[in-house]
């Protein structure tokens, strides 16, 4: 049968399974920050590519407009 008291552990139990933790919890933030590194120089990667995509996706939206604008100057001059 159990009692319903905690089992005694002693103090220098606890800190030694505190600090552990806490290297264990610095190795993983280490981890997380070299992995984050990876990550935000692939997302700076993909916005640059994705400024010189839009960059040149406008400029055709003007050209197509440009061009359009000159085939109905040109069809107006030959009527």
């Amino acid at each position: 049968m159990e009692t319903v008291y905690q089992k005694y552990r002693p103090a220098s139990d606890i800190l030694m399974e505190y600090y552990a933790y806490c290297e264990i919890r610095g190795f993983i933030e280490d981890d997380w920050k070299r992995e984050d590194t990876k990550f935000k120089a692939q997302c700076d990667k993909l916005y640059e590519e994705y400024k010189i995509a839009a960059a040149k996706e406008k400029d055709i939206k003007e050209n197509s407009k440009i061009c359009k604008d000159i085939k109905e100057i040109r069809t107006d001059e030959i009527d």
